[in-house]
């Protein structure tokens, strides 16, 4: 991409539960995306602007676990605003804890009205959010997912530390596709001591099921990609979980879609009735609160609509720039 690289790239950042969303307010003409679908915008950024996603996200302005966002203007009626989410490698359709971020900083420095209900169109539909504001600050926010349901079950053979395991994979849609396994049926539990073999298995697992299978939306007939990789350890007190994206990143925060897609599998096994108030743990120690607030029939799928809430935080503001005589845009040392 022949592009200036004189560029300056202004970013509010911030981080929900312990994980970042670096959001780029200005540096980039996107006035020829507008009049098209978020999801469309996203795919022409992508193709446009695909070295930006680097140089936010990767090093030297970045590292191999960051997260970002780009504001975007609608044309969805019933929205206030569009969001592309982006990390290292490339793209999600939707990301819970990022949403909370926006929402939370561009109250907070008015390039959003303060009020208690905003909707966000994602390239995955639109999310409802709703805040709690005290003293111009917004203490937390709540998104009501997407449409969310159970896809079904897989199993995938692979090399653990010399074993052959088959490991037993739940496939969740929420916003994104989600893969969760339970960490007791590979003997491991979600623990930072854990969190190397945990990223191994991951991203082998992923790229497996990937590469093996093609998985149809079949609300919307798109196809669909195994996103995220959720790891979960069922206890007494709270339900933890660690998240593998992109090429091997690790979510600080419990996720947002990933709470979604829990909370979804939950409510297929029985074991989480609606309304009631679900918790869930990140590998830090940080939590999101969550709930189903409602279910449906769709085609003949049982289609649940998650609500998440956590809280998040300003860490900062940047101005990124590409001197015309550096060579890196963006690096990573793990490929």
């Amino acid at each position: 991409m022949d592009m200036e690289k004189n560029y300056q790239l202004k970013t509010i950042e911030t981080h929900t539960a312990g994980e970042p969303t670096r959001i780029l307010i200005s540096g980039i003409n996107l006035f020829p995306f507008y009049g098209r679908s978020v999801a469309e915008q996203r795919d022409l950024f992508a193709d446009r602007y695909d070295e930006i996603r680097e140089l936010l996200m990767k090093e030297p302005r970045g590292h191999d676990d960051m997260f970002g966002a780009v504001p975007v203007k609608t044309e969805m009626e019933e929205a206030d605003m569009g969001v592309i989410f982006m990390h290292t490698t490339g793209y999600l359709d939707m990301c819970g804890h990022g949403t909370i971020g926006i929402v939370t900083a561009l109250m907070e420095t008015s390039f959003l009205q303060e009020k208690k209900n905003v909707n966000i169109e994602t390239p995955a539909g639109l999310v409802e959010c709703r805040t709690v504001i005290e003293e111009d600050k917004v203490k937390e926010v709540s998104v009501k997912n997407v449409d969310s349901f159970v896809v079904g079950k897989k199993k995938v053979g692979l090399e653990i530390e010399d074993v052959i395991s088959d490991i037993k994979i739940d496939l969740v849609y929420s916003g994104n596709l989600v893969g969760l396994v339970d960490v007791k049926d590979l003997g491991y539990t979600v623990d930072i001591d854990e969190l190397e073999i945990l990223k191994k298995i991951g991203i082998e697992l992923r790229n497996r099921l990937n590469k093996e299978n093609d998985f149809i939306n079949p609300l919307t007939g798109n196809k669909e990609e195994v996103s995220l990789l959720e790891f979960y350890e069922s206890r007494e007190d709270v339900d933890r979980n660690i998240v593998v994206f992109a090429d091997g990143s690790i979510d600080r925060s419990p996720c947002g879609t990933g709470t979604c897609a829990k909370m979804t599998l939950l409510l297929h096994k029985g074991i989480l009735d609606v309304d009631e108030e679900y918790r869930y743990q990140s590998i830090i120690g940080t939590e999101f609160s969550g709930r189903i607030v409602d279910t449906e029939k769709k085609q003949g799928i049982t289609v649940v609509k998650p609500e998440i809430t956590g809280s998040a935080y300003i860490t900062g503001r940047s101005t990124y720039i590409l001197d015309p005589g550096d060579p890196l845009t963006g690096f990573s040392l793990y490929k």
